[in-house]
């Protein structure tokens, strides 16, 4: 019986070292190194395939990084439009805050997630629940956090609160 190699083709009998090899001897010979040959081939346009489509996903979400780190600046920016007493102060950052969402939805990132919207557990992540009778089911109740998509990718879910009937 022959023995297999580590990729399952059965190598060839070995001959003996006064026996010349027989036609079937390199018949089975050549279809073993054929049949790895088909078998490397394949393997590596798998791996360039792979390869491809990794390549193609990082230069198509290529800012997704970026966008991130601006995030921060955009939600510091909002909680300090909720905390000033001055109108002129919360004028003014409502003013950089909304041309700061121009800017990011010119190179495709939206936001989403406002009161009032379902809940969906592929965009948003529920912090907690509320009961309240006067508004509907798996209805957004507040808003923690917004969430945003840059192209078709979701770079940060909507934090928020959900309605829940008992």
């Amino acid at each position: 019986m022959n023995k297999k190699n580590k990729n399952g083709v059965e190598a060839p009998k070995k001959a003996s070292s006064n026996k010349k090899p027989t036609k079937k001897d390199l018949e089975l010979a050549i279809a073993s190194f054929e049949d790895k040959q088909l078998r490397l081939k394949a393997e590596f346009d798998n791996f360039r395939k792979r390869k491809e489509a990794e390549v193609s996903s990082l230069l198509k979400y290529e800012g997704k990084n970026f966008i991130l780190d601006f995030l921060s600046v955009l939600d510091n920016i909002s909680r300090g439009i909720e905390s000033y007493k001055d109108e002129e102060s919360k004028k003014a950052l409502g003013l950089v805050r909304d041309d700061f969402l121009k800017k990011l939805e010119s190179n495709h990132v939206k936001p989403f997630g406002e009161v009032g919207e379902s809940f969906d557990p592929e965009l948003h992540e529920a912090l907690t629940t509320t009961n309240d009778a006067k508004v509907e089911d798996d209805t957004i109740v507040e808003v923690y956090q917004s969430g945003y998509k840059y192209k078709d990718l979701i770079i940060r879910h909507a934090k928020v609160v959900v309605n829940k009937h008992g």
